[in-house]
């Protein structure tokens, strides 16, 4: 869906048909590796509780045994780090991202995946389609392990499993008591926020606002790249502490203090998804499309019956960007189990299974035939206060979304550096400026500029 410049395929290029369980190639042994046993890391996420199900078709089918630990975002990336920079091969297949592949690939810790796709007694092409992945997200995950160059080129080291960007959701019943309309700039979102606790909902707006390098990369991120901040620009200048990032930080700090409550500067994605499903918020700000399920969910959410959404709002020039990050399995370059491995990877990105945990709430899809499956697209056209209204904002974003950071081993420790400078600001009340400009500084010796 999206490319790493931005721009998006159409989202129904094919049709297919939904089986009720996952599918298998035809012409390859799945019995090949029986015996063997894999140890699968996954991050706690959507995807982790769609796919547990299926997982005993996958044993009973292949005689490999999986032992499956999930773990949080910060503790799983901590020991996949540990196993892989160890060397040690105790986690075999785990789950990642292009942004943490850039340290790991630079490294040689993962494995480069291409010679499996390429081996037909490993891979059945016709039944794996690989050209079924929209090419944008699949080469997201190809990097040349150049420096701040290369990505969508070179090995490919993971497949995805998941996409998301990002958009606001809000309680159209608590705006039409308020008189508002979705805010379609940043500068309508600033003249309301300090009217959105006012009607039933209990606070105005939440977004995550942690100290990780998420703040910068995903949601405020979104905001930053409307507002036309490019953290590198083409002639391998920062942009961290140029004047469009002074402002749009300047303008978030302000949004989160007037709308949000005490303590929202320490919000991950979970207290976001959480608050607002709740009921206690009016508005979520620029967070993921992949909470849609959870929202739409009576059974996980309060507000079921009252929920909108829409794109994100338009920066001061009129221009809207959106962050993406694609969630993807990958292989450790020193398991001992390899065969069995691929075989898992295989088995968990084929089309079916990928249809199997959209429907069981994975959104967003990677592959063009589970956005066209007649089950899924019945699901997704229901969500919002009018039928249509989650696809046509998923749509939106979609054509805007793109990983605009430059691949680095270093770019999380970068990109922590700069969320820590807005978070001086709001919780020191540092000069903005002062702040970005001393992180860029930083940031200028971490890439080695």
């Amino acid at each position: 869906m999206m490319t790493y410049k931005g721009g998006l395929l159409p989202l129904i290029i094919a049709t297919t048909t939904a089986l009720a369980s996952p599918g298998f190639g035809k012409d390859i042994d799945w019995k090949q590796a029986s015996g063997t046993e894999i140890n699968v890391l996954l991050i706690s996420h959507q995807f982790v509780d769609a796919l547990r199900p299926l997982l005993p078709q996958f044993e009973e089918k292949t005689g490999i045994r999986v032992n499956l630990e999930v773990l949080a975002e910060q503790a799983g990336n901590e020991k996949i780090l540990a196993d892989l920079s160890s060397r040690a091969g105790l986690v075999d297949v785990f789950m990642t991202s292009p942004l943490n592949n850039w340290q790991y690939a630079t490294a040689g810790w993962i494995e480069p995946l291409d010679p499996y796709l390429a081996d037909s007694s490993k891979t059945d092409a016709e039944t794996y389609k690989l050209d079924d992945f929209f090419p944008g997200v699949l080469s997201s995950n190809r990097w040349t392990r150049e420096p701040l160059k290369g990505i969508g080129e070179g090995d490919l080291w993971a497949l995805p499993i998941n996409t998301e960007t990002y958009m606001l959701a809000y309680r159209p019943g608590v705006f039409a008591e308020l008189g508002l309309t979705a805010p379609k700039t940043y500068a309508e979102l600033l003249g309301m926020a300090d009217k959105l606790d006012k009607g039933s909902a209990q606070y105005g707006m939440i977004t995550r606002f942690d100290t990780y390098w998420d703040l910068p990369f995903l949601t405020f991120g979104t905001m930053l790249q409307s507002y036309g901040v490019e953290m590198l620009d083409k002639d391998g200048a920062l942009g961290i502490c140029s004047d469009a990032s002074v402002q749009a930080t300047d303008d978030f700090v302000t949004l989160v203090k007037t709308a949000s409550p005490a303590g929202a500067g320490a919000f991950t994605w979970y207290e976001a998804l959480q608050g607002f499903s709740s009921g206690q918020y009016a508005l979520s700000f620029n967070e993921g499309d992949l909470f849609a399920p959870v929202y739409e969910d009576p059974e996980q959410s309060a507000i079921s019956d009252d929920v909108a959404y829409a794109p994100t709002p338009l920066g001061p020039t009129g221009e809207r960007k959106a962050g993406a990050w694609i969630w993807a399995l990958s292989m450790n370059a020193a398991s001992g189990k390899k065969d069995a491995s691929w075989l898992f990877l295989e088995w968990a990105t084929l089309p079916e299974t990928m249809i199997a945990t959209h429907l069981a709430g994975n959104m967003n899809p990677v592959r063009a035939s589970a956005w066209a499956d007649p089950k899924v697209a019945a699901m997704v056209d229901s969500w919002g206060s009018e039928p249509g209204q989650y696809r046509k904002t998923v749509e939106t974003m979609e054509e805007v979304a793109a990983v605009r950071f430059p691949p680095h081993p270093e770019l999380t420790r970068a990109l922590d550096r700069w969320a820590s400078a807005v978070q001086e600001v709001y919780f020191k009340g540092t000069d903005t400026r002062s702040a970005l400009c001393a992180a860029q500084d930083d940031i200028k010796g971490m890439l080695g500029l």
